[in-house]
C-alpha cells in the first residue's frame, strides 16, 4: 500500500513540476527517497579495492545484496555528517542482504583506519587511492552515493547529504530486498 501511495505522489509531483517521472515503482521510490534514477540502468561498474585493514574487496563478489556505495573523504564535513546515519542504516539491516561500501578518495590507509576507529564506524571503508572507482561512477562532488540492487544493477544516485534513515529510504530498501535475487544472510 505504501508503495502505491509513494508512486502516486511521485506521479502527481511530476505533473505539477512538469518533470517526466518514470512509471516503474523503483524510480518513484528512488525519487521519493531523494535519489535520482540512473539512466540507462545497467550493471554497476565493478571494482576491486583494499579496505582500511588491507583486505581486498570486489564489488562483484557482493552480488545478491543491496549495496549502498558512498564516496567520501575525512576532510569533507558533509561526508562526516552523514556517516552516523549510514551506521544507523547498517545497524538496522544487519540481518538482511545489505552492505555499505564507503569509498574513501585518495587518502592513506593509516588515515582512514584511524578515522574509522575514532568514530566507531563498522561499515567497510575502501581505499580509492587513484580515484578510478570514482571516475567510473562519474563522481562530481562529495559525498556521492549510489544504490545497487541484488542483481548488480546501478539504480540510483545522489550527490550531497541524504537522510539515510528516513521512512522513504526504508521503504525503498524494503522493496529492493524483496527481490528474488537477494540472498538471505
Amino acid at each position: 500500500m505504501q508503495v502505491i501511495i509513494l508512486l502516486g505522489l511521485a506521479l502527481i509531483w511530476g505533473g505539477f513540476t512538469g518533470t517526466t517521472v518514470h512509471a516503474t515503482p523503483h524510480d518513484a521510490l528512488l525519487q521519493t527517497a531523494g535519489l535520482s534514477a540512473v539512466e540507462p540502468s545497467g550493471t554497476a561498474p565493478d571494482f576491486e579495492l583494499s579496505d582500511h585493514h588491507g583486505k581486498k574487496v570486489r564489488l562483484h563478489d557482493l552480488r545478491g545484496k543491496v549495496i549502498f556505495i558512498n564516496f567520501w573523504a575525512t576532510w569533507c564535513p558533509p561526508c562526516i555528517h552523514e556517516m552516523p546515519m549510514m551506521q544507523q542504516l547498517l545497524n538496522s539491516r544487519k540481518q538482511q542482504s545489505f552492505a555499505i561500501l564507503a569509498l574513501n578518495l585518495q587518502e592513506s590507509q593509516e588515515d582512514v583506519a584511524q578515522f574509522m576507529k575514532k568514530k566507531g564506524f563498522q561499515f567497510l571503508a575502501l581505499l580509492d587511492r587513484e580515484g578510478r572507482a570514482a571516475a567510473s561512477y562519474k563522481v562530481r562532488g562529495l559525498p556521492a552515493s549510489y544504490l545497487i540492487d541484488c542483481s548488480g544493477h546501478l539504480l540510483g544516485a545522489v550527490t550531497g547529504v541524504l537522510q539515510w534513515t528516513s521512512e522513504a529510504t526504508q521503504i525503498l530498501l524494503d522493496t529492493l530486498l524483496k527481490d528474488e535475487a537477494c540472498q538471505e544472510t
